[in-house]
C-alpha cells in the first residue's frame, strides 16, 4: 500500500477546512502556509476535490475553498480513491479477477495473474486490501477532524 504526498497533504487540507472554515471561505494560500503545502500541488490537489465535489470555490473578495458536504458524509476511502491512481499497489491484488471490474474482463482488458490458482499469499494481500478499504470507508473526515476513528 502506497499513499502519496497527494492524500496525506488533500486530507490535511480537508481537516483544516472542516475544523477552520465552518462554511467560510479560506483561501488557498492561508490553507497552503497553515498546513505546509506547497501552494502550487495544492492547487492541483484542490483541482481533483474540486472535480470530486468535495469543495466548491468562491471568488472575488473574501473568496476561497469551503467543503460542499458535510464533513460526516465524506468517507477517507473516498477522498483516497479520487487522489490516488492505485491505492493499493500489490500487483497480484490488483490483477486478481476479485478486484478487477467485470466489464474490464468480458472485454478482455486485463487478465488475471498467471499464479492465481496456487499463490500463497494472495489471501494475505486481499485481506489487507479489504481491511484498509473498510477502515477508511467507515471513517470520515469529520472523524479524521476530531480525532475520533475508530477501528471497529
Amino acid at each position: 500500500m502506497f499513499i502519496s504526498t497527494r492524500s496525506r497533504y488533500g486530507l490535511r487540507a480537508l481537516v483544516y477546512l472542516a475544523r477552520n472554515g465552518q462554511g467560510n471561505p479560506l483561501s488557498l494560500s492561508g490553507i497552503a502556509e497553515a498546513e505546509e503545502i506547497p501552494i502550487r500541488y495544492l492547487e492541483q490537489i484542490f483541482g481533483r476535490l474540486r472535480s470530486a465535489n468535495f469543495i466548491r470555490g468562491r471568488r472575488g473578495p473574501g473568496g476561497g475553498y469551503v467543503l460542499s458536504r458535510c464533513a460526516s458524509d465524506i468517507s477517507l476511502l473516498d477522498v483516497i480513491r479520487v487522489l490516488e491512481t492505485e491505492f493499493f499497489h500489490t500487483d497480484c491484488v490488483l490483477q486478481c479477477p476479485d478486484f478487477i471490474e467485470k466489464e474490464k474482463r468480458m472485454e478482455g482488458k486485463v487478465s488475471g495473474c498467471s499464479r492465481e490458482d496456487r499463490c500463497p499469499t494472495k489471501k494475505l494481500w486481499t485481506d489487507i486490501k479489504v481491511i484498509c478499504e473498510t477502515y477508511l470507508e467507515k471513517n470520515t473526515l469529520a472523524d479524521l477532524s476530531n480525532g475520533s476513528l475508530e477501528m471497529e
